[in-house]
């Protein structure tokens, strides 16, 4: 049996795994090949090192991380106030299948297209939720919100200026424009969410938070038997 083989058995014994080979074997080669029995031996002194060594005390944290991460406050209201939207405009959505809205003209109350709308604004309410619950996903809704409140804005001005809306029904629209400027602070601006996964690295007083580009698959080696234990080399 070759030192090497008999080497990585012992190593394996001691890791508390199968050698491979006969134990019999190793300790019968061990006996007979001091520098196999020197090597077991430093083998053994290193693995009670390791087992017994103390752990390390853990890496300083600078202050200035953590007067970061207590300067986040700005997202947590946010968070807040984007429930308290997304509760309002639940309340518009009870308001338009329950009650007559003043303002509107030519239109049937509780008419199949009020109630698309308030289908409609209930999705957007719980579209909010899900940025208040997921702050990181906040520019994922944008291109929903901003659409509908620009095409809202336009077709409001419109309304306005013809007469055919009152400012009972325009007040209704507060709480989506509310909930969609929370959005674009919450993807764009300062108080930008970190995503699961960003790391926080240092740029002279300031930190940013970067998310990781796509990891990269690790290669896969060529399969050989050349440097398997030999546990793995033995056949079944």
């Amino acid at each position: 049996m070759e030192c090497s083989t008999v080497r990585e058995g012992i190593s394996a014994t001691l890791d508390g795994e199968d050698p491979g080979v006969p134990v019999a074997e190793l300790e019968a080669h061990v006996e007979g090949c001091a520098d196999c029995a020197a090597w077991q031996e430093a083998a053994a002194g290193i693995t009670r090192l390791a087992r017994l060594a103390p752990v390390g005390e853990p890496p300083v944290v600078p202050d200035r991380v953590y007067a970061r991460v207590a300067a986040k406050p700005g997202v947590d209201r946010l968070r807040w106030a984007l429930v308290l939207v997304a509760v309002c405009q639940f309340s518009v959505v009870v308001s338009q299948l329950l009650m007559p809205m003043p303002g509107i003209t030519g239109a049937a109350h509780g008419g199949h297209l009020q109630h698309e709308t308030a289908a409609f604004n209930f999705a957007i309410a719980v579209g909010l939720l899900f940025v208040a619950a997921r702050p990181y996903r906040a520019r994922t809704q944008l291109p929903l919100l901003l659409s509908f409140a620009g095409v809202l804005v336009f077709l409001s001005i419109v309304d306005v200026l013809g007469g055919q809306v009152g400012w009972y029904r325009l007040s209704g629209h507060v709480p989506l424009l509310l909930g969609v400027l929370c959005t674009i602070l919450l993807g764009f601006g300062r108080w930008r969410a970190p995503e699961p996964g960003s790391h926080v690295h240092e740029d002279a007083d300031t930190f940013v938070a970067s998310a990781d580009a796509e990891p990269s698959r690790p290669k896969r080696r060529p399969r050989t038997d050349r440097h398997q234990p030999p546990a793995a080399k033995r056949v079944a």
